[in-house]
């Protein structure tokens, strides 16, 4: 075959490619808020742009083997191989950032490049064997299907259309000018705040967010968009004061959470042991954890401070002052999870400094098999423990994050979905069997904490410690329209608010009603222990007998207040356009209108948040 002929084929095969790509972004629309001409027209002109810029890393490969000389032997199925390698791989890329978005309402960020690159990341995502396998049939029927179509262009490059170098390289021209307006569009939308535009952008995978601040300021274009409040980041100050602990009562303390659970999953019919015991000791029934996933569900338990602390935290491993202050007193740490300390990095944050003969990471097994044998291990440190030194014993329970695990042959709801598939899952149709899963694995877990419960019971320790219960955020069954937790811009009631109950000797039994925080956790277990400084010195909460005036929550680009009318939520790491949302507290958005008049009386409030989010970092 000669060159020219090649190149015709590869011309046709990067031209179908280019229409694969284009419908390949056409599958986003349903997924976002499209609203209006105006954003209808920036959405279809932006989908065939980077159509355009996705062709032209696909090709890259194949441009570049293009420079050898023409006289090499194996040049021309290298040239037809490395196309169908960039289409695959680009075409793949693709459809997995449109699965992600499917089920998550997220892009391929750096959420998800930290899930792939950290150690037991891929393994939190709970993806079952039918998942695999389907990945691999999909992966393999994508490249199977462009050496289908670079087989047959090469068997009829006689029969079949061509299509000429100069309408290509034309075209080619068109899309980089199509691109490079697409993007001064989007940056003026950024600078003078086009929402409707800026929604729509969520249509484009891999999009650039270009902005040019500085370029519109010189051509004198006003600037609209609200002023970003980039909180992360800074080196850490805290507690900022020193921690008198000098009186504190050498108590034994345990803390159990567990993973995406839910305040009703505390029921006498799905945790009959949870609950018996909450009529025992204090049980708070409008309790809110400080974010919807569990970086910041845990960081908020055990610090008392807001999320976008974590970044700062994390990255300079600063312990928690509560776990500072047991280990200065000599605690025996007991450590326990069924998933790991690297994801979500605890090792870095929560247990800092906690040596790793006392971090116990099960990782092999299934979910409800790995709780098992780390409460059978935690009730064997407590029975080996030294009795002369006060004992610190941590559960992290996973049986409850999808794809929700437990033995079958203990399900408590016998209707549930057999095989949860995350590629061809329809939530939907499906939503009752998966919601049914999670009730099982919850039932699970109840009868794990109900023979730690025993066997505390039985020892005499329970009457010697302090323990809690909750879980580290909700979850989410279409309630609000999405399945899951760590949604974006929203905060919703069945993401955030979960179960405590609080076991404390000699504490009569009680039912709080008034709205608490995990971010009260911390300071009431160190007043329990003794600590009687203000909790507002090393936290940004006061103990759990206190009605809170407001509360606080995050993930990992966004905040949320709640000042009992409204959610207020706004971005605050700067990855994406600075704007506030709005929610009613039946989690329904507030129309433009009026959320810009609620924002406004917020102000001294959100001013209170920023300030206290950035006073344990420099």
């Amino acid at each position: 075959m000669s060159a020219l002929e090649v190149a015709g084929v590869l011309r046709r095969y990067f031209a179908l490619l280019y229409v694969a790509l284009f419908c390949m972004v056409a599958l986003f629309w349903p997924q976002v808020t499209i609203r209006g001409g105006a954003a209808w027209g920036f959405t279809l002109a932006a989908s065939a742009a980077y159509a355009g810029l996705y062709l032209a890393v696909a090709a890259l490969p194949c441009l570049l083997l293009a420079l050898l000389p023409r006289r090499f032997a194996f040049r021309q199925p290298l040239l037809a191989g490395a196309a169908v390698v960039g289409g695959s791989l680009m075409l793949l890329a693709m459809y997995a950032d449109y699965r992600l978005y499917a089920l998550y309402q997220y892009h391929f960020n750096g959420f998800v490049w930290n899930l792939l690159t950290t150690p037991g990341g891929v393994a939190a995502l709970g993806a079952t064997a039918s998942t695999e396998l389907t990945v691999a049939i999909q992966v393999s029927a994508i490249v199977l299907a462009n050496l289908a179509v670079m087989w047959g262009l090469h068997r009829y490059r006689q029969l079949g259309w061509q299509f000429p170098a100069r309408p290509a390289v034309i075209a080619g021209f068109v899309l980089c000018g199509l691109l490079a307006t697409e993007e001064v569009v989007f940056a003026y939308s950024v600078h003078t705040g086009q929402e409707e535009l800026l929604a729509a952008a969520d249509a484009i995978p891999f999009h650039m967010r270009t902005s040019s601040k500085t370029l519109f300021q010189k051509l004198g274009v006003e600037r609209r968009a609200l002023q970003s409040l980039r909180l992360a980041g800074g080196d850490v100050v805290y507690p900022g004061t020193a921690i008198d602990s000098s009186h504190l009562k050498p108590t034994n303390v345990i803390v159990l959470v567990a993973e995406s659970f839910r305040w009703d999953l505390l029921d006498p019919e799905i945790t009959p042991n949870l609950w018996k015991f909450s009529q025992r000791a204090t049980r708070y029934d409008n309790h809110y954890s400080g974010g919807n996933r569990t970086r910041m569900g845990l960081f908020s338990l055990f610090y008392g401070v807001y999320a976008p602390y974590w970044y700062s935290f994390e990255k300079q491993r600063t312990a928690p002052v509560l776990m500072n202050v047991l280990r200065e007193h000599n605690y025996q740490i007991a450590a326990h999870t069924s998933q790991s300390f690297d994801y979500p990095e605890l090792r870095h944050t929560v247990f800092s400094g906690v040596p790793e003969a006392n971090l116990q990471e099960i990782k092999t097994g299934e979910p409800w098999q790995r709780d098992i044998r780390n409460i059978d291990d935690l009730s064997s440190k407590i029975d080996h423990r030294d009795p002369r030194r006060p004992f610190f014993g941590f559960m992290f329970f996973e049986s409850t994050h999808a794809p929700y695990n437990f033995p079958e042959d203990q399900a408590l709801r016998s209707d549930y979905l057999r095989d949860m598939n995350y590629i061809d899952l329809d939530l939907r149709n499906n939503i009752g069997g998966i919601h049914n899963r999670y009730i099982n694995a919850a039932h699970h877990i109840d009868a794990q904490v109900g023979r730690l419960l025993e066997h505390l019971e039985k020892t005499g320790m329970l009457e010697q410690t302090v323990l809690l219960f909750t879980g580290d955020h909700g979850e989410e069954f279409m309630e609000k329209g999405r399945w899951g937790h760590g949604h974006g811009n929203s905060f919703p009631e069945e993401q955030i608010r979960v179960p405590l109950v609080l076991w404390r000797p000699g504490v009569a039994p009680a039912v709080v009603t008034h709205r608490t925080s995990h971010l009260q956790v911390a300071p009431t277990l160190l007043a329990a222990l003794g600590v009687d400084q203000p909790a507002r010195s090393y936290s940004s909460a006061e103990p759990l007998d206190r009605e809170l005036p407001y509360f606080v929550f995050g993930e990992y680009n966004y905040m949320g207040i709640d000042d009992g009318r409204n959610k207020i939520t706004f971005p605050f790491t700067g990855s994406d356009y600075f704007r506030y949302s709005v929610f009613d507290e039946n989690d329904n958005p507030v129309d433009r209108g009026a959320r810009d008049g609620i924002v406004a009386a917020a102000s001294p409030l959100l001013d209170e948040v920023t300030k206290e989010s950035r006073r344990f970092v420099r």
